[in-house]
């Protein structure tokens, strides 16, 4: 398990493949993350114990503070900046992931697939 220690606590990769990623944050009091956006990722937020604030910039510009406490979760989209505060001591996974795409499959018969 990949560890890393951050300004605002620690992170421990728990899985990653090409297509997400999940991770524990242990989060000290009064900590804040940079003010950031990922390309192509979905974050998933789930508080496990504690308080987070999660600010987060939506259409138009405008900037929205919710504030999350154990149970809650929260879902960022590709483009859009957000940040996390940790209002008191906290924990939470951090899943980041691609859209997913149900209509993502091309199917064909089985005679058509085996060329019989």
């Amino acid at each position: 398990m990949d560890r890393q220690n951050k300004v605002w606590g620690e992170r421990w990769l728990l899985r990653k493949d090409s297509t997400h990623a999940v991770s524990f944050l242990k989060l000290h009091p009064d900590c804040r993350c940079s003010w950031h956006c990922h390309t192509t990722k979905f974050n998933l937020f789930v508080i496990l114990w504690g308080k987070v604030k999660i600010t987060t910039e939506e259409l138009g510009g405008v900037v929205r503070d919710v504030v999350l406490t154990e149970g809650q979760c929260f879902t960022t989209r590709p483009g859009q900046f957000h940040s996390f505060y940790s209002v008191e001591a906290s924990g939470m996974l951090e899943e980041m992931y691609v859209e997913y795409d149900e209509g993502d499959i091309d199917r064909v018969r089985l005679g058509e697939a085996l060329n019989v």
